[in-house]
């Protein structure tokens, strides 16, 4: 809900209605435009209502903020039963409105309101089907907030055309969307924020112009064309070399670190040599994200190769508790880096050889994104968006080789004989099998590499394409989605007032 607002109001008008959610957007330059009481079960509720623009996109603002909802927790879903009412009350003075767009199951109630009291034609966004929220009474029906929305909604979509596929059999979506149109639209991002050829200017932002990453290790604006050579400099100087560690330090020492972020705490540490590869995780520590797996899988990986792993995460505390355990009995071989830090994904994409996201599901998944805008290769589960966003080295290189094509590894069961197949098959194409390439495969452009970071073997090969992949077909700016999220709005305006 940044880059989709800021891409679609290069045509339309936008406006965004959110909640404040712990003082968040309290900080920014607002002003107080009215106010609105609503009434929660007999008590009544008072609210600000501040008009700001986003800091990054400069997308109209309209936040709802009561001190004692605003701290609720942001899955509480008392927050979203209030705040579809204020939704309501927002928009019934506004006389121009041609589409209500909400996302997620915290929308559900807002979207059937605007729906069935304001008669506007409304759209739903299934970002996780995962998370239905609370149960609700609407009209004498008992249903979670997402079934609500997808009942009430004109068009409903989800963020990636296989994870539609995946769920439309779904019984509750199935019974709920009632023929109406649905449809998979594939998210993106904005090639512009995850340039790596402005990671400096972007860590420094995302610290509160706190942090130059340049007085702690080696960093350079690096391109597709370059980055074979810069990486793995990145890589040395920050994770084997020590850079990471004062960086976090001076990172927990800012006071005001800016919206969506935390302290983070490190077990472990990294040894190794400039081609020693990293492998690298960023995401929640949830179930969805595979950890089951990783904890099953990497023990045994690590006994079999030289490898080192790098996680940025932050979750339930569970998880929490087993990475830092498997940090500090591979101390050496694993870094945890536990907390919310955007400065330091972007290190880890940068300085990390390969991602990996072993998704239990993925309806799209924005990591694999930012991971090849920074020319890393992604190891991941064949589903939903995943396998609608990688383009997979071939199983049988000798045959089939496509390393002049391919962003990643797939592999199609996410258990611990999938992950390891798909670790090992990137790294021996991209580290270990570099005689056998020239071998068994014919160089007809190429001089037969003898390191991994030869500009003409197939790692810095794969870190090429991941970018221009990113560029040409999984931007904001040149892909198809935001066309398809107009046509969503359209079929939603036809299916309301036309059908």
């Amino acid at each position: 809900m940044r880059d989709l607002p800021k891409f679609l109001k290069k045509d339309n008008d936008v406006l965004v209605l959110t909640l404040n959610h712990y003082n968040r957007y309290s900080n920014l330059p607002h002003e107080v435009i009215k106010k609105i009481t609503v009434v929660y079960k007999g008590s009544k509720i008072s609210f600000d209502v501040l008009k700001t623009k986003h800091p990054t996109t400069g997308v109209d603002l309209i936040v709802f903020s009561n001190e004692n909802v605003n701290n609720l927790n942001v899955w509480d879903s008392i927050k979203y039963e209030i705040f579809a009412d204020l939704v309501v009350s927002y928009l019934d003075d506004i006389n121009d409105i041609d589409v209500v767009s909400g996302h997620d199951w915290m929308c559900g109630l807002a979207i059937a309101k605007c729906n069935d009291i304001l008669d506007l034609p409304t759209t739903l966004t299934i970002h996780n089907e995962a998370f239905k929220g609370g149960v609700i009474e609407y009209k004498g029906e008992v249903m979670t907030f997402l079934e609500l929305g997808i009942k009430y909604a004109d068009a409903v979509n989800t963020v990636s055309p296989t994870h539609a596929e995946e769920i439309k059999n779904c019984q509750y979506i199935k019974k709920y969307l009632n023929n109406k149109p649905f449809f998979g639209i594939l998210n993106g991002i904005d090639i512009d924020e995850y340039d790596p050829m402005k990671i400096i200017d972007r860590m420094i932002t995302l610290s509160n112009n706190k942090l130059d990453p340049r007085n702690y290790a080696y960093i350079s604006p690096y391109s597709a064309e370059d980055a074979y050579d810069i990486k793995p400099k990145i890589k040395y100087s920050w994770f084997y070399k020590g850079g990471v560690y004062e960086y976090v330090e001076d990172w927990n020492k800012i006071i005001d670190k800016g919206i969506s972020a935390t302290e983070v705490e490190v077990y472990g540490g990294l040894k190794g040599d400039i081609e020693t590869p990293l492998i690298g995780f960023v995401g929640r520590a949830t179930y969805q994200k595979g950890f089951n797996t990783m904890f099953e899988a990497v023990p045994e990986l690590l006994e079999k190769h030289n490898i080192r792993f790098v996680f940025l995460t932050k979750g339930e505390k569970e998880i929490e508790d087993k990475l830092k355990s498997l940090a500090n009995d591979y101390d050496g071989k694993i870094l945890a880096l536990i907390g919310y830090s955007l400065p330091l994904s972007s290190l880890v994409f940068a300085g990390s050889d390969w991602i990996v996201m072993p998704s239990y599901w993925e309806p799209c998944g924005l990591v694999q994104m930012e991971s090849m805008a920074y020319c890393t290769p992604v190891i991941a589960t064949e589903t939903g968006g995943l396998k609608d966003t990688i383009i997979p080295l071939h199983h049988n290189p000798y045959e089939h080789s496509n390393f002049d094509k391919a962003t990643g590894v797939l592999f199609k069961v996410p258990d611990k004989i999938g992950f390891i197949w798909g670790v090992e098959h990137a790294l021996n194409w991209t580290f270990y099998k570099l005689n056998e390439i020239c071998m068994f495969m014919q160089y007809v452009r190429y001089k037969c590499p003898k390191h991994p970071y030869d500009e003409n073997a197939p790692l810095p090969m794969m870190m090429k394409n991941c970018y221009y992949h990113v560029f040409r077909n999984l931007s904001w700016q040149n892909s198809p989605s935001i066309r398809k999220y107009k046509g969503l709005f359209g079929g939603a305006i036809y299916n309301h007032y036309l059908k």
